[in-house]
């Protein structure tokens, strides 16, 4: 890419996603309570759809604000990884919603989308390719 940076390292990849599974977990149950007003503190029904509407877009919140904003979520950050656009610039709100939307699909395969980076000429993932970005890390010098 030509800014000092190169493509993330699958395991530094795999390590910022246990670290934000572990704040998405944390903001789902914020998303809970946060619904306990309007149900009457009572437990929301299982399989209710606007529940899993609601847990959604909290998850959506996180990653595609996280990337439009600052190029990278809490757990990248933690391993200097950054989410950038074919032109190295911060993914615009529609780029980083597609790789919001893409990258669950793509690990949910068997990992296929994420394995992708393993065979891939750039080392991006299939997510990666098909919403325009890039998973990037500083270059050692």
């Amino acid at each position: 890419m030509g800014t000092g940076m190169v493509a993330a390292k699958l395991w530094k990849r795999l390590l910022a996603m246990v670290y934000d599974t572990l704040i998405v977990a944390g903001l789902w149950m914020i998303a809970g309570f946060a619904v306990l007003p309007f149900t009457g503190g009572r437990a929301v029904p299982a399989g209710a759809w606007w529940f899993q509407g609601w847990l959604l877009a909290v998850t959506w919140a996180y990653f595609a604000l996280s990337w439009w904003r600052g190029g990278h979520t809490l757990g990248a950050r933690a391993w200097k990884l950054q989410v950038r656009d074919e032109a190295g610039r911060l993914p615009d709100l529609g780029r980083a919603s597609l790789r919001a939307l893409l990258a669950p699909i793509g690990i949910g395969l068997f990992g296929v989308g994420l394995l992708w980076a393993l065979i891939d000429s750039e080392k991006r993932s299939a997510y990666d390719r098909l919403s325009g970005t890039w998973l990037l890390e500083p270059a050692k010098e």
